[in-house]
């Protein structure tokens, strides 16, 4: 998990307290002051890092399409999932995709990395996959996946029309798109 300090800019960092720790994630609050002096928490959770990859094979990207507990709608996005511990990114990207489609990438571009949200230290890394190989998904225990290959030029539309939009699994397409790589 991430959780680096920095305490030496203007906004120092005096005290790292956790509140909360489980397999998932570790749950806190930094106490910072601010440039003005005043001491205030901020509050962080710390998950593992994530990897998401848009994949794409003759003319379409394959998704993955789920009922979403955390936000209470079923959602269709790129293949993602947690960077195991001692696992690269790149390594990350090509598991997942292989467990959640069943796809693996002959090809793997990165696109970006960055983070999710500002009170959740995680980097995500997106990846573009191409050199499609079909295979079978390798579904992990709790997750229902249905894949779903969508023309390229409708992905973000169809993203779009579910229940909830999870934005991680939104922007890596349009990263994608804006770099030329769609």
């Amino acid at each position: 998990m991430n959780g680096g300090q920095d305490d030496t800019s203007e906004w120092p960092v005096h005290d790292r307290v956790v509140v909360w720790e489980n397999e998932f994630f570790d749950a806190g609050y930094d106490v910072v002051e601010r440039p003005d002096g005043e001491r205030v928490n901020y509050y962080w959770i710390d998950p593992a890092d994530v990897t998401v990859i848009v994949p794409v094979t003759d003319g379409e990207v394959v998704l993955v399409e789920t009922y979403s507990p955390h936000l209470r709608g079923t959602i269709l996005g790129c293949p993602a999932g947690a960077v195991e511990l001692g696992e690269r990114p790149e390594e990350a990207a090509a598991r997942e995709l292989r467990e959640e489609t069943g796809y693996s990438a002959g090809t793997l571009t990165e696109i970006e990395t960055v983070q999710a949200e500002a009170w959740v230290r995680s980097e995500c890394s997106a990846f573009v996959a191409t050199d499609l190989q079909p295979g079978e998904q390798e579904l992990d225990d709790g997750e229902y996946l249905t894949v779903q290959r969508v023309p390229i030029p409708d992905a973000i539309d169809a993203i779009r029309s579910f229940d909830a939009v999870h934005g991680v699994q939104l922007l890596p397409l349009l990263l994608a798109r804006e770099d030329g790589l769609l």
